[in-house]
């Protein structure tokens, strides 16, 4: 008997169905469905889970032909479902949305600073206490995928395969916005500082400011748009774990 139909039979003496499991586990009722097809394979966790809810053993669940033990499973590393996977991203969204957005406004608070008034200073000031508020808020959030970046990864073909074309579809996409950030940056810090004559005051605190937010626009974009190349890269090549094995 299967892994899969083993958890299907299981699962019918316990009279759940695959919804009132799946929301046990806190999966969808697809991915049970690929369990007991064994068209997939849970987590470690959610097998553990499984365990307990049917009240038998791990032993019992995993240790047949055709499937492997739990310490078995743990070395071949974690197994990522299409659920999985499309958390982890919007996690990361969110996550360098937050980092992105703190050091974008940061970079791009200087153009206050050269106003010299109280009211400029001040306004400078909260700015930053904004910009660190939201990284000790990325700081203080709980990673439930922390483990992703230090394991080897395991998928299904189809959600591989799907991963490999949602990248491909946007690889361009956040390559082109990056290197715009970074010709943003150049052009803030570089450019507009030097376009004015240092004579004219005025107009010269202008240019800087000018040229501090679009700065701190490309800042934004860099680090927004490196943050989901990086997670990305993540599931289609591992790159981590690879880089850690090297």
């Amino acid at each position: 008997m299967t892994f899969g139909e083993k958890i299907q039979k299981l699962r019918k003496e316990a009279g759940l169905s695959q919804e009132e499991l799946s929301y046990q586990l806190d999966v969808s009722r697809q991915a049970i469905s690929k369990w007991e097809c064994d068209n997939g394979y849970p987590e470690t966790e959610k097998i553990v889970c499984m365990s307990k809810i049917f009240n038998v053993t791990l032993d019992y669940l995993l240790n047949e032909e055709g499937t492997q033990t739990l310490e078995a499973a743990a070395e071949r590393g974690i197994y990522v479902s299409r659920e999985m996977a499309d958390g982890f991203l919007l996690y990361q969204k969110r996550k360098f949305l937050k980092i992105a957005a703190a050091a974008g406004i940061m970079v791009g608070s200087l153009a206050v600073s050269f106003m010299f008034s109280d009211v400029s200073m001040l306004l400078f000031m909260l700015i930053w206490i904004i910009g660190i508020v939201l990284l000790f808020s990325v700081k203080l959030t709980d990673n439930p995928y922390k483990k992703l970046w230090q394991e080897p990864l395991l998928f299904d073909k189809a959600v591989k395969s799907e991963l490999n074309t949602a990248y491909a579809g946007k690889k361009k996409f956040l390559q082109l916005f990056l290197l715009i950030g970074i010709a943003l940056i150049a052009l803030g810090f570089l450019f507009f500082p030097l376009i004015v004559p240092a004579e004219i005051l005025s107009a010269d605190t202008i240019a800087l400011a000018i040229g501090m937010i679009v700065a701190g626009i490309g800042t934004f974009l860099c680090i927004y748009m490196s943050g989901l190349v990086r997670a990305y890269r993540l599931l289609v090549m591992n790159e981590t774990y690879q880089q850690k094995r090297k």
